[in-house]
Parts: structure tokens; sequence; C-alpha cells
């Protein structure tokens, strides 16, 4: 039990079916997991804010690559100064959403963070990517 967070690719697909004419196209998404992070309350504090509206209900949300890099970015920022960390990327807590510390844990989230995502966006696999949190 406790904060699970995962980034989905999604890759869209479609078809021409030529014996089924009246309905054209038939598409589907499949989901990917690219990502997972457990108990990084402060990336999923930045998701929230800046990807759900302010609102953290466990649904799915789209996430642009703009918004991976800006990320990406953001942490690499706290990671040079980690003076920066509580105004850049603030702990969340919550019902076993892991440690509010800034400590040892909370940089390693980040590093794990930059890698994750660098590797993600050098892939460029997916059409676009979905947020998504459980506890």
């Amino acid at each position: 039990m406790g904060l699970d967070m995962f980034l989905y690719g999604v890759e869209y697909h479609s078809e021409y079916d030529e014996e089924d004419e009246a309905f054209g196209k038939k598409s589907y998404y499949t989901l990917t997991e690219e990502i997972y992070w457990r108990k990084a309350n402060q990336i999923h504090n930045w998701f929230v804010e800046n990807v759900q509206n302010g609102i953290d209900n466990c649904a799915m949300y789209y996430v642009s690559e703009i918004d991976l890099i800006e990320l990406k970015e953001i942490c690499e920022k706290v990671l040079e100064d980690k003076s920066l960390a509580s105004l850049l990327l603030p702990t969340q807590s919550g019902f076993f959403f892991g440690s509010t510390d800034y400590d040892e844990f909370y940089f390693e989230d980040l590093k794990y963070t930059v890698e994750a995502i660098d590797r993600v966006l050098n892939e460029r696999r997916y059409d676009w990517y979905k947020y998504m949190s459980s506890w």
C-alpha cells in the first residue's frame, strides 16, 4: 500500500478494413508502462499541480513531451542547487505517500526521474503520454 505512480506511453493504431467498408478504419490505443515511481511524492505533486489542474484523483491524465522536458529541467535545477528543493519541487504529504524530508531519498528520486525521462524522450516511440497514480 502506498503511492504508486506511472507514466505510460500511448500508441495510436489504425487499420483500414477492406472487408468491412461500412465501418472504415478500426483504431485502438495501447499503453506501455515507461516510468514507475514509488512514493516519490514530490514528483506526484508536480504532476498534480502542472498536469492535473490541482485535482488529485488517481485518474489518467495527458502528458506532453513539453511537460516531461519541464519536469526534467526542474529536477536538474534542484539537483544543482539543493536549496531550491522546497521551492521548485515541494514534497506532498498523504496517506502512505512516503517521507516529506529533503534527504538522500528525495534527491535519488530526482536523479531517477531525469534518467528515466531522458530515456523515454530519446526513444520517442509514442504518440503521447499519460500519467496515473494510485494509493
